[in-house]
């Protein structure tokens, strides 16, 4: 499924830059759970991105280049200019894209100096003006939305924010429920988002803070929400989609799949090792990556296994990683 739909809950693997590439989203479907992903943002700046570039940039566009896995994967795009996004959003379409979602959410310095992400917020005019131009640019079988903060530092900007990307002929909009200002501090304000919801007629995928089950549920409960889009939870637990359906019973948990954080992550290491290696660029590629993992789970979480740790730190090469996560 690419397309969000009002009556059928929705699991979207979130774009986290520098993390979730085509390797880290080969691994997730093939652990499964998620209906779509979006991609890390292909940037546009001075001229409109050509359909050989983003596939440079998003290999996986049109499906696996890791193992055989298959996750529908919708493009997204960043900037501020109407006419370079339309025109790269058509050049997407040509490189196979088959939905598109404009950031407006992106908090980084480097980003908002050059007026793009967040910046935005500051300017609803504008977004609705970017999100029209690429909607009017594509065929209506391409689903535009639109993923954003809740403001650049008061969360009650999120009306009027909200309301300029339905008026710019999104299909959905994904709130990340903070403001630029409060990064990704601990709280959020679901009650903003809640909100939003009841005034929008477009359909709304809430974003923040969803580490468990229980958070998705509590944010269900807050917000009125039935679709959810998870990020930083899923390198903490892989298998946390699959955690969200048989909760909400949607299917029950898999018997293969471990109960205890500590294995779910051991496997899932271990399955990317074996989808990645053959066809990474150098010895190191996986044990570099992996440490990459780790050091974001443990900017949200303490309980990262030892022998997992130790193997990190010290493995050169993926066979040693491995060897060392079983104590050989």
């Amino acid at each position: 499924m690419l397309f969000i739909e009002a009556n059928r809950t929705a699991l979207v693997l979130a774009p986290m830059e520098g993390v979730m590439d085509a390797p880290m989203r080969a691994l997730i479907a093939d652990l499964g759970g998620f209906d779509f992903g979006v991609s890390e943002f292909v940037r546009v700046g001075q001229s409109v991105i050509t359909a050989k570039q983003i596939l440079h940039e998003i290999p996986d566009l049109n499906g696996p280049v890791f193992g055989s896995a298959k996750l529908p994967l919708q493009l997204q795009l960043l900037g501020d200019s109407p006419e370079l996004l339309a025109g790269t959003a058509i050049e997407a379409c040509i490189a196979g894209a088959r939905a598109i979602d404009i950031n407006f959410g992106c908090p980084a310095p480097t980003i908002l100096r050059r007026s793009g992400g967040a910046s935005l917020l500051r300017n609803p005019k504008a977004i609705t003006e970017i999100i029209r131009s690429v909607r009017d640019a594509l065929p209506s079988v391409i689903p535009v939305s639109a993923k954003i903060r809740l403001g650049w530092e008061d969360p009650n900007d999120v009306d009027g924010i909200a309301q300029a990307v339905q008026e710019g002929g999104a299909n959905w909009i994904t709130i990340h429920a903070r403001t630029k200002q409060e990064g990704y501090r601990p709280g959020v304000h679901w009650d903003a988002v809640a909100r939003v919801r009841s005034r929008l007629s477009i359909p709304v995928v809430a974003n923040g803070d969803l580490f468990t089950a229980e958070d998705v549920a509590r944010c269900e409960a807050e917000t009125g929400c039935t679709h959810f889009m998870i990020g930083r939870g899923i390198l903490k637990n892989p298998f946390l989609a699959h955690d969200v359906r048989a909760s909400r019973a949607l299917h029950a948990l898999r018997e293969d799949i471990p109960l205890q954080l500590d294995d779910r992550l051991r496997i899932s290491i271990e399955r990317y090792a074996a989808i990645t290696d053959d066809q990474a660029a150098n010895a190191g590629f996986v044990p570099s990556r992996v440490k990459q993992w780790i050091r974001m789970v443990r900017d949200i979480s303490d309980s990262v296994p030892h022998q997992v740790l130790t193997a990190v730190k010290k493995a050169r090469t993926t066979s040693e990683l491995l060897n060392l996560m079983h104590g050989s």
